[in-house]
């Protein structure tokens, strides 16, 4: 388990939450960054490939920053997939989402 200094911040592979700059963190190659506390953990995380909008607040989410979700549905024997962006950091997310709603 390599233990590395973080040079920038970014999600967590494990649990999605922040990455802080200067945070000791677990990395690997395959992987990406992950808290101490989530080395244990297999990472569960799906990053975007590509920026898009976030499905909740419409903010632009860049490259790698991202949670991305697959929704499957079959109407009449046909199977469809939906993908979604949305941002990892829940609590800008709920603001921008809030500012929104209030003006």
């Amino acid at each position: 388990m390599p233990v590395l200094v973080a040079q920038r911040g970014g999600p967590c592979a494990a649990c999605g939450a922040l990455v802080l700059k200067g945070e000791r963190i677990d990395y690997t190659l395959g992987t990406g960054p992950r808290h101490l506390a989530c080395a244990d953990r297999l990472p569960e995380l799906r990053r975007n490939q590509h920026a898009a909008p976030c499905v909740l607040c419409s903010v632009q989410v860049p490259r790698g920053a991202g949670a991305l979700s697959v929704t499957e549905t079959c109407e009449g024997g046909a199977f469809t997939r939906r993908w979604a962006v949305s941002c990892v950091d829940f609590l800008a997310c709920h603001e921008r989402i809030a500012a929104a709603s209030s003006t």
